[in-house]
């Protein structure tokens, strides 16, 4: 017996639920991996009474990580947030004016050329 055919908006919203749950599993995969990952989160996931990598499977089990803390971005050093996927490459630091406190930091690699690439795809060549 075939399956009933879903209506092409929850068929869309179904396929973009499974997109965001591959992207974390994705995501987590990379930061938690010992070969990937980052050591800020691979300390964390040292106290955790969960393993991220087994029991972080989508979008719904986000809540187990807990809140993020701004603390975490302030002060340094700024090698635990370097995935070792980025070991030897350049890195940039980018800190925020500090409009809600101390400065917070974050680290990107190719963030912006990412962003010129995406960017340019939608411009129109003229």
């Amino acid at each position: 017996m075939t399956p009933p055919r879903l209506p092409p908006i929850v068929r869309t919203a179904h396929e973009a639920r499974e997109q965001l749950d591959a992207q974390v599993r994705d995501v987590v995969g990379h930061h938690f991996s010992p070969d990937t990952g980052t050591p800020f989160w691979l300390d964390k996931a040292k106290v955790w009474k969960f393993n991220p990598l087994k029991d972080v499977q989508g979008w719904d089990d986000m809540h187990l990580f807990g809140n993020f803390e701004d603390e975490w971005l302030r002060g340094g050093p700024l090698q635990r947030w370097i995935p070792r996927a980025l070991a030897g490459k350049p890195i940039y630091v980018f800190e925020t004016g500090g409009t809600t406190g101390i400065p917070k930091s974050r680290i990107a690699s190719n963030d912006f050329r990412i962003d010129y690439e995406m960017m340019s795809r939608t411009l129109p060549d003229e």
